[in-house]
């Protein structure tokens, strides 16, 4: 399996899920394992253990929508997720999740075909196919960029290497 095939299992969850449903600003402050314990536990009863035994959260319209704080996304993260797709997600949602080293890929036909908890997706982050219960879509292939920041753990991990790239480039010249 190359660095570019993303496979896990799902957690379906519904449109207009709110960053504050997602983790509420209570609990914005904890620490990422602590944030995990809370991710999601107001949508349903359920829902915080079922996508902590996921890897991806398939998600319907306008996921996460509501608020620019980023510990949404880091929460999500803390949970054990690795990839968002579905949506469209609201825009500051996907920023701050590829900033946290979540995977984000509007995939609307996914949600729209029925997907159900615990089917196993598999996402090709360099071609775009992605295939689930015998379906196949195709999605835009992730930037260079996004795919470097996620690579690298998230955006503060990411800028560490390129700083230090620098810096070697600098004292080898």
């Amino acid at each position: 399996m190359s660095n570019s095939v993303i496979r896990g299992t799902a957690c379906v969850l519904g449109d207009y899920v709110s960053g504050d449903v997602v983790l509420p600003a209570r609990h914005a402050f904890l620490p990422p394992e602590g944030m995990a314990e809370h991710v999601l536990e107001e949508l349903d009863p359920t829902a915080n253990a079922r996508v902590r035994a996921a890897s991806v959260l398939v998600v319907g319209h306008a996921f996460g929508y509501g608020t620019g704080r980023e510990s949404s996304a880091r929460a999500i993260r803390a949970a054990g997720v690795r990839v968002v797709i579905g949506g469209p997600c609201a825009r500051m949602f996907y920023r701050n999740a590829i900033n946290n080293g979540v995977v984000v890929i509007d995939c609307p036909e996914l949600v729209r075909d029925g997907v159900t908890d615990g089917a196993e997706i598999e996402i090709d982050l360099d071609s775009g196919a992605v295939r689930c219960d015998g379906r196949s879509y195709t999605v835009a292939p992730l930037p260079p960029l996004i795919r470097e920041i996620v690579s690298a753990g998230d955006l503060v991990e990411y800028g560490r290497l390129v700083l230090a790239k620098q810096e070697k480039e600098r004292t080898d010249a």
